[in-house]
């Protein structure tokens, strides 16, 4: 099954339920938003090493094991259990770490390798690194940075001249000029994500011309890549059992 986790809002998540639901129609396939996560009927988790399990039962019944997930798709920043918004800030503060502590847990159980991405201690969507810190990473594995770095702390954010997506060591997306294609994947490998969204302007002034590198995220922006992102993920689980049946999503953009 590909699990696609994402908070309300997200409508790229959406887009790509979508996408995979039609390129594949009997692909396991589950959408789960962080509320449902938050209101789930139980959640139980046995620790046995290297053989973790859990299961997450739903407000509506569906059930989320790890043993029939073959790729997930993670977008959530953090869990905020709003239910708990009557008490002291103090009790609402231990049970937000609390709850964010069980699903890193549970996130982490499922094995890299399968996990686009793995939580971090600081968020449960991955590693999320300044501005600075993105280019002096990329600067080491030989992409081009500006001049002027560091970049200041305050930066203007416009949507970048170009993107690239590394999934699982594989880059998709239109290479612009003059950026090796193996110096984006050692970024990604380096900075432990496995799917990383890098930005690109294109230069200007004197050194007109050339792309460099301004930023990654880990929330890429997923219906640039269209199809092929799409038969990418379906390639990922083509070798795993049909482990049941595709299931109907409950996110806000996708279900009638």
């Amino acid at each position: 099954m590909i699990l696609i986790l994402c908070h309300p809002h997200d409508v790229e998540a959406a887009w790509l339920y979508e996408r995979l639901h039609q390129a594949a129609p009997e692909q396991p396939l589950l959408i789960a938003t962080a509320d449902e996560l938050i209101y789930a009927q139980s959640i139980r988790q046995t620790l046995l090493g290297d053989d973790d399990t859990f299961l997450i039962r739903l407000q509506n019944g569906r059930c989320i094991r790890n043993d029939e997930i073959s790729v997930v798709i993670n977008r959530l920043y953090h869990l905020d259990p709003i239910v708990w918004k009557s008490v002291s800030e103090k009790q609402y503060q231990y049970v937000g770490q609390e709850l964010n502590a069980l699903f890193l847990s549970l996130l982490h159980s499922v094995g890299p390798d399968r996990l686009f991405n793995p939580p971090s201690p600081v968020s449960l969507g991955g590693r999320h690194l300044s501005s600075a810190e993105w280019q002096l990473l990329a600067l080491r594995v030989g992409l081009p940075i500006a001049p002027n770095w560091p970049p200041p702390e305050t930066l203007v954010i416009n949507p970048p001249d170009a993107r690239l997506l590394v999934l699982a060591g594989e880059l998709l997306g239109a290479r612009p000029p003059g950026i090796d294609a193996d110096a984006c994947c050692r970024l990604a490998q380096v900075s432990g994500t496995n799917l990383l969204e890098l930005h690109f302007n294109q230069r200007s002034g004197e050194y007109a011309g050339g792309f460099e590198f301004v930023g990654a995220t880990v929330f890429a922006s997923l219906p640039h890549y269209g199809d092929a992102l799409v038969q990418h993920l379906l390639t990922l689980t083509s070798h795993d059992i049909n482990l049941g049946h595709t299931q109907r999503a409950a996110h806000p953009a996708v279900a009638g």
